[in-house]
């Protein structure tokens, strides 16, 4: 069964799209890096998948049911940080854990003491006292408790330092080898990504224009140097380009390619010299989510 199942889904801010025909298969078990630029769509889309707002069209399953037809036990099963997380500044850490328990039937309260002794979390200190790194952490201790069938994380390590940043990564890891959930995990910081999704989608202008696994990915889609030898601009056109930028006697095309032989054939053809380069995940997202120069 997929965890997330979304269907020709659109949504409209008034003229502007936020979301267009985006159809999405997350399946049980896996760590989806969720990638987009600022206001591609991807707050659209977790708002929607939490049963905060709804589509103009298109369908939505989570964990097998219509967001507007969640009851409480549904919700208990959705573990959610958001981007711009508010924790009540006046209570305690022990205060805010033990308002938030008696909501969740699986709570984890040994899970709490380990994440509070890991990020060296005084449970005696109130929630205005600490640094935004802590008051993160605390979020994320809170949507991991209920130990939920589906985690949805928003920038959940953009105040995290380093060392912070990959305990977390390594708790996300932890969750999914002891049991079967599932991850959707959206951030800048694509070294994060890359170090523990095993599959990523790619938002841009409102359309999913990748989703496949983080090893597919790289394996397939490579940045080519076109280079002339009289000085002109190379003319090719490959398919399945993502980007295309031009600089005098050298030509850049980011694409999917299919074989060496294509890229060789093509570069014969216009009498130019090539190179295929394989790029990281931070470089094949600005070359996918770029526009051509």
């Amino acid at each position: 069964m997929n965890s997330i199942q979304c269907t020709n889904v659109s949504r409209n801010y008034g003229n502007q799209k936020a979301l267009e025909n985006f159809s999405l298969s997350i399946p049980k078990g896996s760590i989806y890096g969720f990638l987009g630029r600022n206001g591609s769509g991807k707050t659209t889309l977790i708002r929607m998948l939490i049963g905060l707002m709804w589509p103009d069209q298109g369908e939505i399953q989570v964990l097998g049911k219509n967001p507007r037809d969640f009851e409480v036990e549904d919700r208990q099963k959705i573990g959610y940080l958001s981007e711009k997380q508010i924790l009540p500044p006046g209570l305690k850490i022990k205060q805010l854990v033990d308002f938030c328990r008696p909501l969740y039937p699986k709570w984890d309260d040994s899970l709490i003491q380990r994440l509070s002794d890991r990020f060296t979390l005084d449970p005696n200190k109130k929630i205005k006292s600490l640094s935004n790194g802590q008051q993160r952490q605390v979020g994320f201790m809170l949507a991991l408790a209920p130990r939920p069938d589906l985690l949805i994380l928003d920038e959940p390590a953009s105040t995290l330092d380093v060392v912070a940043r990959r305990e977390f990564l390594d708790e996300i890891l932890q969750l999914i080898r002891e049991e079967e959930r599932t991850v959707l995990f959206s951030t800048h910081i694509l070294s994060d990504v890359e170090r523990i999704a095993d599959r990523v989608g790619i938002l841009k202008e409102g359309k999913l224009v990748v989703d496949e696994s983080l090893d597919s990915l790289k394996e397939n889609v490579k940045q080519i140097r076109f280079t002339s030898r009289d000085g002109s601009t190379p003319k090719i056109e490959l398919p399945n380009t993502y980007r295309i930028k031009r600089d005098r006697q050298e030509l850049l095309i980011t694409a999917r390619v299919e074989s060496p032989e294509q890229i060789q054939a093509a570069a014969q053809q216009a009498g130019c010299d090539h190179e295929i380069l394989s790029l990281n995940l931070e470089d094949l997202f600005v070359e996918i989510s770029s526009k051509n120069s």
